[in-house]
């Protein structure tokens, strides 16, 4: 075991013989390279300038560290040699695990740094092109808003207070429920209320203060003013006064609620809207914009009718204290409330059972009939009168609603000239004949005089482009297949510009009793020829 112990010591020795070379030879490198340097022409001589050198090795082989022999000169023990073993492996797997001292491959750090260089350069650009797009759409948003007019404005702003009215009304139902009297809620109740402080102020910005409260919406903003103004009130009156809103508002219902009744103005978008989507949804609304005259009409009849019949029911059963009868008809505010109930086929006392069972038991037969015959008239003959009328009236009104609709259509002049240039310009490009310098208005006299065939129209009327404008123009998918045909009024297969734009006129719309006596007189006038 002493031998071995002496074996490990001297490898050691090898060891640090070999790092203290190494060290040497990495320092004489560096000091050559600083010789080589103009800055660092002079150094001091190395202290084994003068002693020769023997070959050094960058790697030297790694021998385990010495493990010195205990001091009293005896054997170690197994354990104490294990231990000493361990520890020589440790330190010798740490010497291998030393980095290198002569540094990293230029070529490596070049790559390094190329790479470092794209990839800056990458988000660089990336970073340049996300801030070039967002500015370009922050000018494009600015550049449109400053193009729109005061129509385009106030239907988006409405567009945006509508949905902001749409969740208002979902917070005041979850409000109701769930209030506290936190401060929460007090923020949601403020910020709503300088949203819509904030709408009527560019409403009054845009308009004036005359224009907006004075023109022809004028009913509908003060009563969205006076909600505002209401709800605001409130706000104060929690805020300031607390107490005073504790105990005065404690059954008052919100101001806040009336805001529902905004959902309204929702209807006057839905009018801007030519989506098809809302097609039924509008003629809805205008129905019953239309029949409400008929409605009240309808009222004031059921009102008389159940007031006449309320004062027969007081002067028979409400006289004598008959058990539950005579509290149902003992004034005629009670007996109206109680025939109006009666009408619907709601005739019951509060305990369920019904009314005219005890009349029968105490008044006889005779009032029983009479109860029969006041329903079925009320029921059959009023009732359904009044729903034929509604419906007719509420009809009428949708018809002629959609007639002004129409009307407005044709008489829209910058709707006919736009789709009619859109079918003249397809007309030109597929003749081909005729060959266009700029704006095709500047051409107008060439375009007069040009003739086109008929399988050009047909062509025009197939593409999207030509079959959209003619809807646009109200002219149905039903006539389009025939619409060379029916322009080309002398048949010699061919039509001019002029003609085409005055056939399209006649064909808009629909048919009319005039368009009917023009062609009699003109016959007439055939025959006396």
């Amino acid at each position: 075991m002493r031998t071995e112990l002496t074996k490990l010591a001297a490898g050691q020795a090898n060891v640090q013989g070999a790092v203290a070379e190494v060290r040497e030879g990495v320092s004489s490198l560096l000091g050559s390279k600083g010789a080589r340097s103009p800055m660092n022409r002079q150094t001091s001589p190395s202290p084994t300038a003068g002693k020769p050198q023997e070959p050094k090795m960058l790697n030297p082989p790694v021998a385990p560290p010495e493990v010195r022999p205990p001091p009293d000169g005896n054997s170690l023990s197994p354990a104490h040699e294990d231990d000493d073993l361990k520890r020589c492996e440790t330190k010798a797997s740490n010497v291998s695990k030393k980095p290198s001292m002569c540094g990293p491959d230029p070529e490596e750090e070049q790559a390094a740094l190329r790479v470092m260089l794209c990839e800056a350069e990458t988000y660089e650009e990336s970073e340049r092109r996300r801030k070039e797009a967002l500015r370009n759409k922050c000018k494009f948003v600015s550049d449109y808003i400053k193009t729109m007019d005061c129509f385009q404005f106030e239907m988006w702003l409405d567009t945006l207070m509508g949905a902001i009215i749409a969740i208002n009304a979902i917070f005041i139902g979850i409000q109701m429920d769930h209030d506290d009297g936190t401060t929460m809620w007090l923020c949601f109740d403020s910020l709503f209320s300088i949203i819509f402080i904030t709408e009527i102020s560019i409403k009054v910005r845009l308009h004036g203060f005359c224009g907006h409260f004075c023109g022809k919406t004028r009913a509908s903003n003060i009563f969205d003013a006076s909600l505002v103004f209401i709800d605001l009130c409130s706000l104060i009156l929690v805020i300031g006064f607390p107490d005073v809103a504790e105990s005065e508002m404690k059954d008052v219902p919100a101001a806040s609620l009336f805001r529902i009744i905004r959902l309204l103005k929702l209807a006057r978008l839905l009018r801007l809207l030519r989506s098809e989507v809302f097609k039924d949804l509008l003629s809805m609304i205008q129905g019953m914009m239309g029949g409400f005259p008929t409605l009240i009409w309808s009222m004031v009849l059921f009102f008389l009718v159940v007031y006449v019949m309320s004062l027969l029911f007081k002067e028979f059963f409400g006289k004598h204290p008959v058990d539950q009868v005579y509290e149902y008809f003992n004034t005629v505010p009670r007996s109206m409330l109680t025939t109006f109930r009666c009408a619907f086929g709601d005739c019951s006392s509060a305990g369920g059972m019904p009314i005219f069972e005890h009349v029968q038991d105490h008044y006889g037969a005779f009032f029983s009939v009479f109860y029969c015959l006041f329903v079925f008239t009320l029921t059959v003959g009023l009732m359904n009168v009044i729903a034929a009328i509604f419906v007719e009236s509420t009809m009428t009104a949708a018809n002629a609603m959609e007639f002004a609709k129409k009307d407005a259509r044709m008489r829209d002049v910058c709707l006919w000239n736009t789709r009619m240039t859109a079918l003249v310009r397809l007309l030109v490009r597929q003749d081909g004949s005729l060959q266009l310098s700029g704006n095709i208005s500047d051409n107008a006299q060439n375009v007069s005089n040009l003739v086109v065939d008929n399988s050009v129209i047909d062509a025009i009327v197939k593409t999207e482009e030509g079959c959209q404008a003619l809807l646009d123009l109200d002219l149905g998918m039903g006539d389009h297949p025939y619409l060379s045909d029916i322009l080309d009024a002398d048949n010699v297969g061919t039509c001019k510009i002029p003609e085409f734009i005055d056939g399209i006129r006649r064909l808009r719309g629909d048919p009319r009793r005039s368009d009917i006596v023009c062609v009699d007189l003109m016959v007439r006038v055939l025959q006396r020829q």
